[in-house]
């Protein structure tokens, strides 16, 4: 496993704002460390104190220095000189209108400008929505939901070669040619932009393995049932719009505790009804059970496995047997558990994946992916609206990166699954922790069991080596000692899971900061905290949990 992007043996936190990423100060990092308790609440808030130490973060949530200077080129380029005016910067001319055509307030400035190399398809163009900054909020909430923002590659990329784009506009002002004749013949661009392609098919290719399932009359996933994005909300934006559009009056179920994102980007869409069943037990199933025998039409279910913090898996096997009477779309969202250790593809219609956590591991570049189970009765139609609606906007440079990074996927997993059960036994019975939740020991283990695949990754003790994934969550009897524990706990600390190195955040706080005081009642205190383990020797990860554990110990938590 011999790769510079992996960590040091012993975990570390990094200073507040630091991109969490290794080697230290490499670009495209996708977290930021946030190491105290307080700077998360800072940076939820967008406090000074915390934001103006922010080397790089969440691309979907924060708009990186790349972005930052393109965007300052953009307007320089088309003079617009009032700073009531902004812009944010997409792949593709229609995400930009999409963007501008999200808004609901009037504004006196709403328009797209259009990028390019004059004469060539080239990978130096972009688009720019353009608005007066009141309606950033807006803005922003439509980046956020769809993922469907200029990545920091593709952004680096054009601002190198911005003197050789022109801008096309439908306002004659934003109509200019380029500066300066591009070289075609640059030896800098010629292999990656050549290969494309390739890179392409490779990675669709590698990911149709992964999820081909190894249970008998399973027809293999291709490359053709692959389909990639920039991001993996971008895959669940896509999805859901896809899904929509396939039936008259849609109605859509978010079953079980989905990340906060998916439910907007499902209450955003062209969804007519979207019903919500948050505990995702069997109470939520008999219930939605009775709702389709009664008549009422569900279109499709949207479902995680196991769900990002509370590790629960829902009943997957009954929702399939729900599925199959009733006629409804499974999409279940595996990015928790990812392809390695599960085996998903026989329950689901549709998997969707952020290929930015753990099958990057890097925390370098963002990425998603749908797989469209072949042998789904839904296939024809899911994969014919996809293919003719969907335009490939990822950048071929965030496309090698994610190919690279994943070649170390099978032994990163092994490893950081091995890390996670070594952990458990001492947060389990710590007198300090109320609760742990992982896939190994939740109540829904049986069925988590039952998807567990039994080839890859290779074990010489299934019951002790994993395939339970590296994500577990963690509730304090007392939350000051959560508060305490946080603080204390020298690993990377921030946003994002999934990564090469072991990184813990209050989730909570961070994912659903003004409505945290509501999630408390389905077992999502405002103090619980999320640990992805990493694949840092064993010894000092442990080293130290056990260090911030004794802390809280010392400060009175029992």
């Amino acid at each position: 496993m011999d790769s510079q992007w992996m960590p040091p043996k012993v975990p570390s936190a990094l200073p507040l704002g630091k991109a969490n990423i290794y080697p230290l100060d490499e670009p495209h990092a996708v977290s930021c460390s946030l190491p105290t308790w307080d700077s998360v609440f800072g940076f939820c808030r967008q406090e000074e104190w915390v934001m103006k130490h922010v080397e790089w973060n969440y691309p979907r949530f924060y708009i990186n220095k790349p972005l930052r200077d393109l965007s300052t080129a953009v307007l320089h380029r088309l003079q617009i000189t009032d700073e009531n005016i902004t812009c944010l910067l997409f792949a593709s001319p229609l995400d930009a209108q999409q963007c501008i055509a999200s808004f609901s307030k009037a504004s006196p400035r709403k328009e797209t400008c259009h990028f390019f190399i004059p004469g060539s398809n080239h990978w130096a163009s972009f688009s720019a929505a353009i608005f007066s900054s009141d309606l950033i909020e807006e803005a922003m909430a439509f980046w956020w939901n769809t993922g469907s923002g200029l990545s920091t590659r593709h952004a680096a990329f054009c601002l190198q070669g911005f003197d050789n784009v022109a801008s096309d506009s439908s306002n004659p002002d934003f109509q200019t040619s380029a500066p300066r004749q591009r070289d075609p013949d640059r030896p800098e661009d010629a292999a990656w932009m050549h290969s494309a392609a390739t890179t392409m098919l490779d990675l669709k290719s590698f990911i149709a393995q992964l999820a081909t399932s190894e249970k008998p009359g399973q027809l293999p996933a291709s490359p053709d049932d692959v389909f990639l994005f920039p991001t993996g909300m971008n895959a669940i934006h896509t999805i859901s719009k896809t899904l929509s559009y396939m039936e008259t009056s849609p109605t859509v179920v978010a079953y079980g505790w989905l990340y906060p994102e998916t439910v907007d980007v499902l209450r955003s869409g062209r969804w007519e009804t979207v019903l919500s069943y948050k505990a995702g037990n069997d109470a939520d199933l008999d219930a939605l059970e009775n709702l389709l025998k009664s008549g009422r039409r569900v279109h499709a279910l949207f479902c995680e496995l196991p769900s990002n913090v509370t590790l629960a898996c829902p009943d997957i096997h009954r929702i399939r047997k729900l599925a199959d009477q009733y006629g409804f779309i499974v999409a279940c969202d595996n990015t928790v558990a990812g392809f390695f250790n599960i085996d998903i593809l026989p329950y689901v219609d549709v998997v969707m994946t952020s290929l930015t956590k753990g099958f990057s591991g890097a925390s370098n570049v963002t990425g998603g992916s749908l797989v469209i189970n072949p042998t789904s009765p839904h296939h024809p139609k899911i994969h014919n609206v996809l293919s003719t609606t969907h335009t490939n906007t990822c950048f071929p440079l965030d496309i090698h990166t994610l190919l690279t990074n994943s070649t170390t996927l099978h032994q990163r997993t092994k490893t950081a699954n091995e890390n996670t059960l070594a952990l458990l036994p001492l947060l389990t019975s710590h007198p300090a922790i109320k609760t742990v939740n992982h896939p190994s020991i939740h109540p829904t283990a049986g069925i988590y069991n039952s998807l567990r695949k039994t080839t890859t990754p290779a074990t010489t003790n299934p019951e002790t080596d994993g395939h339970y994934g590296n994500v577990l969550s963690m509730i304090f009897h007392n939350p000051s000692s959560a508060e305490t524990f946080y603080n204390a706990l020298d690993v990377n600390k921030g946003t994002s899971f999934g990564t090469n190195f072991t990184i813990a955040v209050p989730y909570v706080v961070l994912a659903n900061f003004y409505t945290r005081s509501k999630v408390a009642a389905y077992g999502l205190p405002e103090h619980v905290i999320r640990v992805s383990v990493g694949v840092e020797d064993v010894s000092g990860i442990l080293g130290r949990f056990v260090e911030a554990l004794r802390v809280v110990e010392g400060d009175g938590g029992r």
